[in-house]
Parts: C-alpha cells; sequence; structure tokens
C-alpha cells in the first residue's frame, strides 16, 4: 500500500463536507453571506474603519462669554422692549387725541343745537308771561258781562295750555359719562367748562319743576270754574257764550292766585334759560378756540 493514496481520497470528501456546511450558514445566515463585488474581509491585520465614513461630533464644551457681550445682549433686548412700548404709547395717544377731538366737536355740535332751541323757548316763555299778564288784567269784578267771561276763557285756553321747556340736545353728554370720555380730555379748563354746563343743566331742569307744579295747578282751578265743553264753540273772540259755571268768589280768586305765581315761576325759568343762553355761546367759542 503506498501512503500517499489516502489521503487522495479523503481530500475530496473534506471539501465536500465544508462546503455543504458553508451552504448552511449562509441558508441560516444569509445576511451574513459575502456578496459578488463586495471586498473580501481583510485578513492583513488592518482595521476596517480605514475605509469608513467618520462623523465628528460638535464640541459642546461652549467658551465662557466675556462681561461685554452679556451687556450689548441685554441691551439690545432692552431697547427692544422699550421701543416697543414707546410706539404702543404714541399710537395710544393719537387715538386718545384723535377720540377727544371727536368728542369736542360733537358737543360743539349739541351746544349750537342747544342755542337754537334755547331761543325758541324763550320766545315762546316770553308770549306765554304775556299772557298770564292778561289774564290777571281781566277785572274780576266784571265777570258777570258775557264778553268778560269770554276774554278771560280766550286768554285761558290760549296762554295756560301751550307751554313748552328747554331740552338739551345731551348725546355726546351721555358718551362722555358712559364710555368714559371724560379721562381723554386733558384741559382742566375745558373740564370744568363742561362741568358748570352741566351744573347750569341740572338748576333749569330743577326751575321747571316749579313751573310744571305752577301749571298743573292752576289748570285744576280753571276746571272749577269754566265749562270746558265750550271749547270748540268759541270759534271767534269776543262771543256771546256764558262759559263761567261758578260766581264763587274764593275759586275765581284762587285761579287768579295761582296764574300769578306760574308767571313768577316762568320768568324765573326764562331768565335761567338765557343765562344758559349766553353762557353757550361763550363756551362754544372757547372749546373751538382750544381744539381748533
Amino acid at each position: 500500500m503506498q501512503f500517499g493514496e489516502p489521503n487522495d481520497i479523503s481530500m475530496p470528501e473534506e471539501q465536500n463536507i465544508q462546503q455543504e456546511e458553508s451552504e448552511e450558514d449562509k441558508e441560516k445566515f444569509p445576511e451574513a453571506g459575502i456578496q459578488p463585488g463586495m471586498p473580501e474581509p481583510s485578513i492583513t491585520g488592518q482595521p476596517l474603519t480605514e475605509n469608513m465614513e467618520v462623523h465628528h461630533h460638535p464640541d459642546l464644551h461652549h467658551k465662557k462669554k466675556h462681561f461685554k457681550e452679556y451687556f450689548l445682549e441685554f441691551l439690545m433686548i432692552f431697547l427692544a422692549v422699550t421701543m416697543g412700548f414707546i410706539a404702543e404709547n404714541i399710537r395710544e395717544h393719537l387715538s386718545d387725541n384723535e377720540k377727544e377731538n371727536y368728542y369736542i366737536s360733537s358737543l360743539v355740535k349739541n351746544l349750537k343745537d342747544d342755542t337754537t332751541m334755547l331761543r325758541y323757548v324763550i320766545t315762546a316763555n316770553t308770549d306765554q308771561m304775556k299772557g298770564f299778564d292778561s289774564i290777571r288784567n281781566v277785572s274780576k269784578d266784571k265777570l258777570a258781562d258775557v264778553k268778560v267771561q269770554d276774554s278771560l276763557f280766550y286768554y285761558t285756553m290760549k296762554y295756560l295750555f301751550n307751554s313748552v321747556y328747554f331740552k338739551s340736545n345731551d348725546i355726546t353728554m351721555v358718551q362722555l359719562r358712559n364710555a368714559g370720555g371724560y379721562r381723554l380730555i386733558k384741559n382742566n379748563s375745558v373740564l370744568d367748562s363742561i362741568a358748570v354746563y352741566e351744573a347750569n343743566l341740572n338748576y333749569i331742569q330743577d326751575q321747571y319743576k316749579f313751573v310744571e307744579d305752577g301749571l298743573v295747578k292752576t289748570q285744576d282751578n280753571v276746571l272749577q270754574i269754566f265749562d270746558m265743553a265750550y271749547t270748540k264753540k268759541l270759534r271767534t273772540f269776543p262771543t256771546s257764550v256764558y262759559v263761567m259755571v261758578t260766581a264763587d268768589k274764593d275759586k275765581i280768586n284762587r285761579y287768579y292766585n295761582y296764574c300769578w305765581v306760574t308767571e313768577i315761576a316762568i320768568n324765573g325759568y326764562t331768565q335761567m334759560l338765557e343765562g344758559h343762553r349766553k353762557y353757550l355761546t361763550s363756551l362754544i367759542l372757547f372749546l373751538q378756540k382750544e381744539y381748533d
């Protein structure tokens, strides 16, 4: 027997076994297999990392800032906040000025309306006072005469039941009170003038209460001495219709007295209106001068 023969026979068997094991490993671990075209693992001892891409991490250790850098950052933030605050104040200031001018302009228009209304009411009240003079000038001692009765009745119907009163155009004043508009007016003199204006209105309203009370009481007395059913029959003056339902001197005297008291109340009311009209004229000029 030759020594070389067994080796020649066993070699192919070992190679077959190694091939079978290699194929089994590929089937079990396909991801670990070497694909065609891939470089074989180095057996030279050289590290594989020579051919790999290396990612460098940033340096997380910040350098310490100097005081000037902190100060500049603070200064920039402070200036930005300050400028924003100033810009907002300027915007609000401009808006408040526009609202203030609007309120004053609207108030001036209302005051002009008031002066027109005051002239009308003053004229009407003056005529009414003259009418009360005509009533009181009718002789109480001659009321038995039908013509005298008709005269008293005529003047009573014409002047006692045709009273007018002053109503201010207070649209702007209501807005100033309800919308907090007074805070927008920076001029103290203007505020004081508006306060006087409001006080005058309150005095006028209080005075008119006396006028209203006098008119109601006087009208009640009229019902006690006249037959009001003849009102529509008296189309002309004088007539010959007896209109009085009583000759009671106490009732007649009471009626004349109430006419006199009511005339005094109307006179006081009219004087207050005239004074208010003059004040409004000066107030309009003052406001136009301040907000021109």
